[in-house]
This record gives C-alpha cells, structure tokens and sequence, in this order.
C-alpha cells in the first residue's frame, strides 16, 4: 500500500456546525483498521480541543496540535518548538486583547490582527501569524502545520510521499503542500481548493469519508500529482520531459552503448532530490557515484554484500541505497536479485519505501509472469532487450522512455544525448535529455580492474594448441594484446573480434568504432597485399614461359 499516514484538519474538515463527522470516523476506523496511520493536525490549544471533543484522541494514532508546535505520540506530548516569548502576553494585556496561551504559540480572534502585529513589532519579536478563517494564532517563527507534520513524520519513521493531507483552512495549505498528496474537501476556502491537487465533491465529513473510502487509498488508482513530477529533458518545443514523482511504471530500453545508464542515473538522481527514497540494483557498477548525493548508501558486492533481509533493514523514508552487484558472476546476480525482490515488495508493502526500485539489467529477473510487476507502480526496469523482461511489463507499463543510440562522430562533438518518451498509449515523442549531477561511471573505468563474469571475458585463439589466459579486466585485455603472437593477433583483427567485444560486452562505443577502423585497415592492406602478389606471379609466368614464344 503506497499511502500510509493520512493527515486531516478537524474544524471544518471533519466536523460540521460544530460536530464530529459520523460518516469520517466510521471511515477513520476501517482505514486504520486497514494499517492507515490517521494524524490529527488542528491548530488548537490541547486542552480546549479535549473539552469540546472529548475522547477524541482515540480515533487518531497521533496528533499534531498548536498548528504544528506540539505533537503527541503514544499520549506523549512533545513540543516541536519554542513557545513565543511571555513578553507578548503583558503586552496583548496592556492593549486590552484577549487571547489564549497554549504551550507555543497564542490564539486570538482575527479582527485584533492590527493590534498583534503592532505588539509583536514593538517587542522585536520574531513571530509570525496564521489565520484560520476567523481565528488567529501568534506562533514561532517558521513552525506550521507543514512543518509539525514532517516532524512527527520522521519520529513515527513515515514519509511525507506516502502521506495524504486534508483540510479546509489557510492554514492547512502547508500542510498540504508538505504530503504528496493535498486534498480539499467541498467546503474549503476558494486559496485551499485553488491549491489542492484534488477537490473532494462532498463536505467536511463526508469529503474526509470518501477520500478514505475511495480507490487512491486503496490504490486502485495511482495517481501522481502534476507537482510531483520530476524533470529529466526538454522537448523541441521547450517544454520538459517529465516522469511521475511516484508511483509510476517505468520501462528504460535502448541498444548497448546507447545512453541507459545515463537515463537511468538521471531518473534516480532527480527522485533523490525530490526527496523520495531510490532502492538501486545495479549489476554492473554504473551507479556508483550517486552517493555523493545526501542520504545515499552505496553497497558494494566486492567489499560486503548485505543480503536481502538484512539489506531493507538499512533503508528509511529518505534513504536510497546502491546495491553494486558487478563483482558477482550472472548465476549470482540473477539469484540475488531474485532473492531481493520478494523481500523488498515485503517492506514496501509495511512502509510504503523506498518509493521506487530500479532494476537494471532487468532482463536478469526472467520472464516468470508474476501479476505483482503488472499491478505496482514504483518500478523502473531497464534492459537492452524488452523482449526478455517479465511477461507483459513494456505493454502494462505508464511510461516507456528508449534511448537512441547517437552517431558517433555526433557524440564526440556533442554530448547531449538523445530518447523517446511515450506516456501510456500516446505516441513516442523525442528529447533532448538533461544533464546529470553526478558524474556517470563510464564502462572504460568500471572494467579497469573489475573482474568479468567468465560468459563475457575475451577468449583467445589457442597457440600452439596451448590455450591462452581469458582476459577478465581491461587491464588484463591491454597485456594480453601485447603478448599474442602476430598470427592469433591477426586471426582476430581479420574476424573483426577486438571491436565486436569492446562494443557490445563493454559498450565503450566510440573505442570500438576506432578499432573497427583499424581491423579494416588491416583487411584492406592484407587485401591489396594479395592483389600485389598475384599480379606480380601472373607477371612472372608470363614473361618467363609465355612471352617470345611463336
């Protein structure tokens, strides 16, 4: 279940002429008895909120209260900011204002707005206001219902992408803003529903009702909302190229040497910023270098491979995780991505992260058809061969992004690479894709020392009937080019070996291109050599037995 924690107001949103929603907390308690974590965020006084609704706290596993000042988890509260200064209390009293002091902040009535700003100016004091409709409250700086809600978020170890927000008042905006899904329900104030990404059809309870009861929660329906989109190009019309922020069913495909990694990097570099959690399966090594990003956690197959069960214990709602697999042989790799896969659904499943799990190489998962591919959304899988991906994942999937291959003498004169997008049944569109933070590890470093699996080392020909060492490195390929006789050097150049294997194993695409001039040039010059030969024999037969003769 992606969504776990949803966040809703109480005046306005879950009460109506002043009472508590029958339908919403019928709904409250069927999605929590369904693993929904339900949060309370009100910006009233603890106590007063206790008097008027008494009990309340037992339809909710945790409160955010004070407009996001004060927390209560397990009945704990927890004070998530300085209170405003008591100054402010003498002086509101001095000017004759009524107002009420919670633990943070002060509520007052809004009509006396002018008046609290002016004392709050004459003290210096760093406050802020808030209003909610016709209420207002004197806060600390900085501290909002946004902010509470990412606090306790991170103390219950939940993320705000697996939240969704309701409300009604300005006051809920940030809130809102906060989840990765802000929703308002019929009665909010024209700015609430302006800046909603959905607007419930029904009012305060029964709004709540049906968000709760309906198939986002669910997931029947995955929907990312157009501001959670993610950047990875621009189109020739300048407008950008954009992948769901969550969610989505992603497929990557394109030739050896084409620019996968790159896209793929991308995809996950931009998730990361955005503050999502990125699970990477990385059999061969290209993604190293996204842990200079924040919060990224590298696992290297050649150091210490964590397995599986103890792997998803290390990820956390903002954590990303590399797992370099390019140390293991193909058996190995294929079993511990098999391995993985079951127990990551596992996690995903309890917490709703990583929010996206990217399988490169994909074509090592098989073609086993398992409906849970088809059904999730949170998947990228990539591989030069869609044909060999899992049983009707490119046709299930939301977008399908393909990566072409560029011209060689092009990508040495310019850089930027080139793809297709095409979003559900649309048609394919082509884009310049953008570039990358992070530096891609390209294969001519990665096969330096690192070894090969045996099935994709350069065998070489046998000399003299004695077979020769197969190159496991590039390291190993250099020395052994140097050591071969002239006639196994000769016997590969003329079968085009060398340039074969460096584009397609090791997808260095513009060496091969060089050494496929060279083997040409060694064909043409053994060619022309044989020409020259056989013209000179026939020449010589000719003027020594032919020529004179009557």
């Amino acid at each position: 279940m992606f969504f776990q924690v949803v966040a809703a107001d109480i005046d306005g949103t879950l009460t109506s002429s002043g009472e508590l929603s029958v339908d919403a907390l019928r709904a409250i308690r069927r999605a929590r008895d369904g693993g929904v974590c339900v949060v309370f965020v009100t910006g009233r006084i603890a106590a007063e909120l206790h008097t008027e609704f008494p009990g309340i706290a037992e339809h909710a596993d945790a409160l955010v209260l004070e407009n996001g000042a004060v927390a209560v988890v397990d009945g704990q509260d927890i004070l998530l900011a300085a209170p405003v200064e008591s100054a402010l209390d003498a002086e509101l009293t001095r000017r004759h204002i009524p107002f009420r002091r919670g633990a943070a902040l002060i509520a007052t009535d809004g009509h006396h707005v002018a008046g609290v700003v002016e004392a709050i100016g004459v003290l210096g004091l760093d406050c802020q206001i808030i209003r909610n409709r016709e209420a207002l409250m004197v806060l600390p700086a900085g501290v909002t219902k946004g902010s509470g809600l990412r606090s306790l978020l991170s103390r219950i170890n939940r993320s705000p992408h697996n939240t969704i927000a309701i409300g009604d008042a300005e006051n809920d905006l940030s809130m809102m803003a906060a989840a990765e899904l802000g929703v308002a329900v019929a009665n909010a104030v024209a700015s609430v529903k302006a800046h909603a990404d959905l607007v419930m059809d029904d009012r305060d309870g029964k709004g709540v009702a049906g968000l709760l009861d309906g198939p986002i929660l669910s997931g029947a329906r995955r929907w990312c909302p157009p501001r959670r989109w993610v950047d990875i190009g621009v189109f020739d019309d300048h407008t950008p190229a954009q992948l769901p922020g969550s969610q989505g069913r992603i497929v990557v495909t394109g030739p050896p040497g084409s620019g996968k990694s790159h896209l793929i990097g991308l995809m996950a570099e931009q998730w990361i910023l955005a503050g999502y959690g990125v699970l990477v399966v990385d059999p061969e090594g290209d993604h190293a270098e996204l842990r200079e990003l924040d919060n990224v956690v590298l696992v290297d197959s050649r150091h210490n491979l964590v397995e599986p069960p103890d792997l998803v214990e290390m990820l956390h709602p903002a954590t990303s995780l590399v797992v370099d697999l390019s140390a293991l042989d193909a058996e190995a790799k294929s079993g511990y991505a098999h391995r993985l896969r079951s127990v990551v659904e596992a996690h995903r499943e309890r917490h709703g992260f990583p929010h996206w799990v990217i399988w490169d190489e994909a074509h090592l998962l098989g073609r086993q058809r398992e409906e849970r591919w088809v059904r999730r959304g949170g998947y990228v899988l990539s591989s030069f061969a869609p044909a060999t991906l899992p049983a009707d994942e490119v046709d299930a999937s939301d977008v399908v992004v393909e990566a072409i291959r560029p011209d060689r003498a092009e990508s040495v004169a310019n850089p930027v690479q080139w793809a297709t997008i095409r979003y559900g049944t649309d048609a394919s569109r082509p884009f310049t894709v953008a570039r990358r933070r992070t530096a891609h590890i390209r294969h001519r470093h990665k096969y330096v020392d690192v070894a090969l699996p045996r099935e994709r080392r350069f065998y070489f020909q046998a000399e003299d009937g004695q077979p020769v060492t197969p190159a496991a490195t590039m390291r190993d390929f250099g020395q052994a080019i140097l050591q071969l006789t002239p006639e196994s050097l000769q016997f590969h150049l003329e079968r085009g070996d060398f340039s074969r294997w460096l584009g397609h194993t090791i997808a260095d695409t513009e060496l091969a291109a060089e050494v496929a001039c060279w083997e040409d040039e060694v064909a043409a010059h053994r060619a022309a050599e044989i020409e020259r030969v056989r013209r000179q024999i026939a020449d010589a037969v000719r003027t020594r037995y032919l020529e004179g003769r009557g």
